[in-house]
């Protein structure tokens, strides 16, 4: 399998001298990523109504308009973060698999951060929401949780429903091409370093 120069290059600094670059790969590139719905709603309605209060309390007179202010950049930054900055995000990250560790690099405003799941240490991966050749390729394993009324999956305690984009990126190859020749290229490392 052969991989892109271009996402080699920016690979090279997290790779150790003698390490060999066996895949290298990006998310959603022939499927769109879609925002989910219960954040884009929860978004808008927040923002919506703290434009409505604030607008109906200034109105009204005095300062008390200004109480909401905050509550609206709150709502502003909730819409941008839901429909821009989760998707800028995936757009910027970067999947490898080496001969030792499969590698994500995430982009934020401090810079790349690297997430590295070495071969070694790791016992299982699985595959998930696989259409025809894309898919989803999860190295860390949900947990269990009980919240008083039913069982639930959650990723380091967060809901599988209610996730960040951003913050699961480092999880999972998420939604990549080739998903099956991927998964088993990881699975043969598995085998050979257990």
């Amino acid at each position: 399998m052969t991989y892109n120069t271009e996402l080699y290059r920016e690979l090279q600094p997290f790779l150790h001298p003698d390490e060999q670059v066996l895949w290298t790969g990006k998310p959603y590139t022939s499927r769109s990523y879609h925002t989910s719905p219960f954040l884009a709603i929860f978004a808008l309605f927040w923002c919506g109504f703290a434009v409505f209060w604030t607008v109906m309390a200034s109105s009204a007179g005095g300062f008390f308009g200004l109480f909401g202010i905050p509550f609206v950049c709150v709502g502003v930054y909730l819409l941008y973060s839901v429909f821009f900055g989760q998707k800028k995000a995936i757009q910027s990250a970067v999947y490898a698999v080496t001969d030792r560790r499969a590698l994500i690099l995430t982009h934020d405003r401090n810079g790349v951060n690297c997430t590295e799941y070495v071969f070694a240490n790791l016992a299982n991966i699985s595959l998930e929401d696989v259409q025809g050749d894309t898919g989803t390729i999860r190295f860390v394993q949900p947990m269990p949780y009980y919240n008083g009324y039913h069982y639930g999956n959650a990723y380091y305690g967060r809901r599988r429903g209610g996730y960040d984009a951003r913050r699961e990126l480092s999880t999972a190859f998420f939604m990549i091409d080739g998903v099956h020749e991927v998964y088993r290229m990881i699975s043969e490392q598995l085998g050979r370093t257990a």
